[in-house]
């Protein structure tokens, strides 16, 4: 069984000005990810 480490459920696509902001639940309080411009 290979594990990887790039593994990756969705791609999207995002400009370079864009902003991505990860949270997860048992640090924030809530898991979602957020694209900005």
């Amino acid at each position: 069984l290979p594990i990887r480490a790039d593994y990756v459920g969705k791609n999207l696509p995002t400009a370079l000005t864009e902003r991505i902001s990860v949270k997860l639940e048992e640090v924030d309080g809530v898991d979602e990810v957020v694209i900005e411009d």
